[in-house]
């Protein structure tokens, strides 16, 4: 039978406890449970306007990304201040699902998507502890122009991590990067994945996927288009002008209207400076 990836992070846990009793001298080191390993890994709980949401915090960045919930990204969290009880919330790039929790909390209906695996453990995870399993449904895939099986690259396997690129091994600066793993993945369009699934049509959709950005708004045209879509919030390096010029006209021409560009002042002087999130509407 295989184990959860759960039952693995709490064995990696346990067997750190057991090695330091026995390093200690303590015979029992054996009898050391996952359960107690688990009460180990630090729940961090944020307080938010609105409620205390809790993380799963195994290392040291998805402890930095609950702890900046409030701070990191202030601009998307008054974003989703605005949207009605019962929208429906696409977060495309959740990473461990900061802000689909916080929409989730305001009665929002979330549909998270994330390609990266340890991500993907943390987000279910705090779905779990927040008791958020009605409102957000978390899938492993990603969003591309067209569907299909490709390889997801990864920067990195850090817990909590980002910077990883599907399909086009390129960074959000738009430079070739070397992948520390490849991870196979699916891959579809935005239309392709709402025509062939059914699921609810988004209300908002946030794209934060570092890199890709044109070709999952290419593979949005006909969503793009429809009415229902009542607000897009994706972020863009603004220091690649054409690039930023291209995906906006994209967008506008589904008959979306730039709102604003902003960001956190906390990255001023930082190599992500010309990073922001472009925000646009019906």
């Amino acid at each position: 039978m295989k184990r959860s990836a759960k039952e693995s992070v709490l064995e990696f846990f346990s067997k750190i406890l057991k090695s330091s009793f026995y390093a200690l001298g303590t015979p029992n080191g054996n009898l050391i449970s996952a359960h107690v390993a688990e009460k180990l890994v630090p729940i961090v709980s944020a307080p938010t306007p609105v409620g205390m949401i809790k993380f799963f915090c195994p290392a040291p960045l998805p402890e930095w990304r609950a702890r900046t919930l409030l701070t990191k990204e202030p601009e998307t969290l008054q974003w989703i201040d605005q949207f009605e009880k019962g929208d429906v919330f696409w977060d495309i790039g959740a990473n461990v699902g900061v802000y689909s929790l916080y929409a989730a909390f305001r009665q929002v209906k979330v549909r998270a998507f994330e390609p990266s695996a340890p991500n993907y453990y943390l987000i279910n995870r705090n779905i779990e502890l927040n008791g958020l399993d009605d409102r957000i449904s978390a899938y492993c895939l990603a969003f591309t122009d067209a569907s299909g099986l490709d390889l997801f690259y990864m920067s990195n396997t850090e817990l909590g991590g980002a910077l990883n690129s599907f399909k086009d091994q390129v960074d959000w600066q738009g430079q070739a990067f070397r992948a520390a793993v490849k991870q196979a993945m699916i891959g579809y369009s935005i239309d392709d994945f709402l025509e062939r699934f059914r699921p609810d049509f988004p209300n908002h959709i946030k794209i934060d996927v570092d890199g890709i950005e044109n070709k999952i708004i290419a593979g949005a045209a006909k969503t793009l288009g429809d009415p229902r879509l009542k607000s897009l919030l994706v972020e863009l390096d603004s220091s690649r002008v054409k690039y930023c010029d291209s995906v906006m006209g994209m967008i506008r021409a589904g008959g979306m209207k730039f709102v604003e560009k902003r960001r956190s002042p906390i990255f001023d002087n930082t190599p992500y400076a010309s990073s922001f999130n472009y925000f646009f509407r019906r």
